[in-house]
């Protein structure tokens, strides 16, 4: 029966509290931002200018050179032509690669096509003058101009850009008026930065003349690290060496010495894929042989963080084969290919072209054989399979998870 009088009782409603307010917003962002800025800024703003490179400057001079071999004919001066457009947009692809990297809206990685074309030009915007005659002539001749400025500029841009871009339902004139701005500044913001690299590579060229020895290995073994690593081996070559090659006479002292660096650059990249590739057969087979030697042995990376010893026999190999190629085989190689080592071969074609009629072709082709893949795979697997014995490098370190 159901008893009266009796008032059911209520189930306590338990109170849901607010969510709090953030508390110094702000603050937290601006730790955030510069708590990441050198991965943002360094890594991957760098992997996206790579990506530039690699579709415009690097794709155009394999295309040239393959126009080359087809000579002067139709079919080849056309090729020559899509070479050098290519080459041109150099900027525009490093631009889109750091916008798209950063991920920036889709109006800001349009215009930063425009900003990246002006930044490979704002040394000649400023010291020349802003005279567009000189810059249409270098243009015309698939001069690519200078990528640090392209980096620079495009950073400025999108960063400041993508503090109103989005915000208004004028994105369609405020991006690119805005970013024309922007642009405007960010030339003389990379000015600096552009003649600071300049003295970079004059510094290098200047000691590899001095002492090819000691910058054969300084070189090779610090390009490969920069090619394994989350960085960009090419995009960092392509920076310190193009303003130095492009800009000076060929023949005269410097720029014979910074080919020379180039050799080493490339060489020491080659050792680091080659390396891996080798000494990772165990592990990873065929697919990691061909995916490391002319792929990329920043696949290693995952690896190497886990344990940095496996790298030690391609660091080996390549302080070994740096002065091999700086101061027996005397091999060059252009500022395209010297990040590159053995990646789409691309090393190998730059260092066959720029050496090609100062070394005889039997030298050349020895010590491409030997110093690009021979010696790289032979003195890193030796130095591997002692550290195996010694139980320095144990089985599955240079396992891939592709």
């Amino acid at each position: 029966m159901k008893e009266e009088g009796i008032v059911p009782e209520k189930e306590s409603e338990e109170a849901v509290p607010e969510p709090e307010t953030p508390k110094n917003t702000a603050k937290d962002a601006v730790k955030t931002y510069f708590r990441t800025l050198p991965k943002r800024y360094f890594i991957t703003a760098f992997s996206g200018m790579a990506q530039g490179l690699f579709v415009t400057l690097i794709a155009g001079t394999i295309l040239g050179q393959i126009a080359g071999w087809i000579g002067e004919n139709y079919v080849g001066n056309t090729l020559l032509a899509f070479a050098n457009i290519a080459k041109a947009l150099m900027g525009a692809g490093i631009g889109v690669g750091i916008a798209h990297a950063l991920g920036k809206n889709r109006m800001l990685i349009f215009f930063a096509a425009v900003a990246g074309l002006i930044g490979a030009w704002s040394d000649q915007l400023i010291a020349g003058g802003g005279g567009l005659p000189l810059i249409a002539s270098k243009f015309g001749g698939g001069a690519p101009g200078n990528p640090i400025g392209s980096y620079v500029v495009t950073l400025l841009v999108v960063e400041l850009a993508s503090l109103y871009a989005g915000r208004t339902k004028l994105d369609i004139l405020l991006v690119p008026l805005g970013g024309m701005l922007l642009a405007f500044l960010g030339i003389y913001v990379s000015f600096p930065f552009i003649w600071l690299i300049n003295q970079l590579g004059a510094l290098i060229a200047a000691a590899t003349s001095i002492t090819p020895f000691v910058m054969g290995i300084v070189i090779s073994v610090v390009m490969g690290i920069l090619l394994t690593m989350p960085t960009s081996s090419a995009a960092i070559w392509v920076a310190v060496a193009s303003p130095i090659l492009s800009g000076g006479t060929a023949g005269t002292a410097e720029v014979n010495a910074m080919l020379l660096a180039g050799g080493a650059a490339a060489v020491g990249c080659a050792c680091h894929m080659v390396g891996f590739a080798v000494t990772s057969f165990r592990e990873n087979g065929v697919g990691g042989l061909i995916s490391q030697g002319i792929g990329t042995s920043m696949l290693q990376i995952p690896n190497i963080m886990k344990r940095p010893a496996i790298m030690v026999p391609e660091i080996v190999s390549s302080a070994v084969c740096g002065p091999l190629s700086t101061c027996v085989f005397g091999l060059y190689c252009d500022a395209t290919g010297g990040g590159m080592g053995t990646s789409g071969l691309v090393g190998v074609f730059s260092t066959v072209s720029a050496s090609a009629g100062v070394l005889d072709g039997w030298v050349l082709g020895l010590g491409i054989a030997l110093l690009f893949f021979l010696l790289p795979a032979g003195i890193s697997l030796a130095v591997s399979e002692l550290m195996r014995k010694k139980g320095w490098i144990r089985p599955g370190d240079m396992k891939l998870d592709v």
